[in-house]
């Protein structure tokens, strides 16, 4: 059989089928000669009658995950990727299989057995009394009494190490392995980036009008780059009602630079210059930092914009199920790393994720010397040496040493406090980074 399974299921050396209570030995081989056949179709190229195998081995066991991993593959043939994905999603809600544990069901036998699976293949004599067995006949006429695959187990109970002959058994690892699941994460990914670049339709932002006004833009209680509070005057402008998504960057640009991939997810480990180009490809630009905090406060005072407390209900930072030495443990934004976009209340501008889900780089470039702050002109603040706001590369260093451009707003990896809408953090223009996205704007 590890002839005929040929690349498609070398994933496996094991022959391995989960079985539930009422699945019987002759159903059990009944779906395993479903997914040879579907495999074998498969490699044939006949997805379409691939695709029919893995379904009806499904029907009879629907938790072998060999099945469902294979048939996700034959959805992504097809072009049916958030079918795909959803098959992909359910396998990686399978506990991992903790060591070598498994039940053993034997032919005959009507209760599987507890044992540690010792060796995959070992090749032995069938020295069981059943020789009349139809698959091990025909393997006697074709290899003349030659050896034959046997698992080798320890069985729990009894304690006794025994050889069973792979066409007589079938075994349940108790959950899935850790290397298949992470074969399935990485065919997930694929089906993700695959889904991106065949989204349907055109690249389009939906812009937010926002009306002129006056704000105290800063924080006295924030780090010394916030201070001091200073009054901010805007003009009319628009911006994006959304963080750009991957969908939409992926058609400009012909890339897709993100590491959490998704097509309604904020497009991430986007550069400054990157985010600069998709904007001005579609005719808009980046928002300026004082127009992002006005559009971001939306006429509050407050530390964020729905107050000066977090429940996780609000935006998406570094929460309990947060990877990094930064998470908050005592709340759960509901997503563990990026959430698509429009995930969470907008705020009073009717602007969404202007907290949290990914950091947004703005136009203005970081002071180098002094605090602009101190300095900036009250109406429409154009940032620092905003004459070098069209450089690019190697352009934009030299004797002024400018490198470094601001971003706003706070990311799924990152503390909290970052979601301020005061709190300013900066980059080199050139970095790449997972908690790094933009929105556009335009005048």
């Amino acid at each position: 059989m590890a002839k005929l399974l040929g690349p498609f299921i070398a994933s496996t050396s094991l022959l391995f089928i989960l079985l539930s209570g009422a699945v019987n030995f002759a159903e059990a081989s009944e779906a395993s000669d479903l997914l040879e056949s579907g495999t074998q179709a498969f490699t044939s190229g006949k997805y379409r009658e691939a695709e029919g195998f893995f379904q009806k081995a499904l029907k009879i066991e629907p938790d072998n995950f060999l099945a469902t991993r294979d048939l996700a593959k034959i959805k992504i043939e097809l072009g049916n990727f958030e079918s795909a994905i959803a098959l992909l999603d359910n396998l990686l809600k399978l506990p991992i299989a903790k060591g070598r544990n498994i039940l053993v069901f034997i032919e005959g036998d009507p209760e599987p057995h507890e044992a540690e699976l010792v060796d995959e293949t070992v090749m032995a004599i069938d020295k069981s009394a059943d020789q009349e067995n139809a698959e091990f006949s025909k393997f006697l006429k074709e290899d003349a009494m030659g050896p034959v695959p046997h698992y080798r187990v320890n069985l729990s109970k009894s304690g006794v190490m025994k050889l069973l002959p792979k066409s007589k058994t079938r075994i349940k690892y108790h959950g899935i392995p850790a290397a298949t699941r992470d074969r399935v994460i990485a065919l997930k990914m694929t089906a993700q980036k695959k889904l991106v670049a065949a989204f349907p339709g055109e690249p389009e932002e939906e812009m937010v009008l926002i009306e002129n006004g006056c704000f105290q833009m800063g924080s006295d209680r924030g780090d010394p780059d916030e201070q001091p509070v200073h009054e901010v005057c805007i003009s009319p402008f628009k911006i994006g009602k959304y963080e750009v998504q991957q969908k939409n960057f992926r058609k400009v640009m012909k890339t897709n630079p993100s590491q959490h991939i998704g097509a309604n997810l904020p497009v991430d480990n986007v550069s400054w210059e990157e985010a600069r180009d998709y904007c001005k490809k579609m005719g808009l630009r980046l928002p300026k930092e004082a127009e992002w905090e006005y559009a971001a406060r939306a006429g509050t005072k407050t530390e964020f914009y729905w107050g000066n407390r977090v429940t996780g209900k609000e935006g998406n930072f570094c929460d309990r199920e947060c990877e990094l030495s930064t998470r908050e443990p005592r709340v759960t934004d509901g997503f563990k790393n990026t959430s698509p976009v429009g995930s969470y209340p907008a705020n009073p501008f009717g602007l969404y994720d202007m907290a949290g889900n990914v950091n947004e780089w703005v136009q203005d470039w970081k002071e180098v010397e002094k605090n602009y702050y101190l300095l900036s002109p009250k109406n429409d603040p154009l940032g620092p040496r905003p004459e070098l706001d069209t450089c690019s590369g190697a352009e934009c260093v030299g004797a002024i040493s400018i490198t470094i451009k601001m971003f706003r707003g706070g990311s799924w990896n990152q503390r909290v406090v970052e979601m301020r809408s005061a709190n300013r953090r900066q980059a080199h223009f050139q970095l790449h980074a997972d908690g790094v996205g933009f929105r556009c704007a335009s005048d």
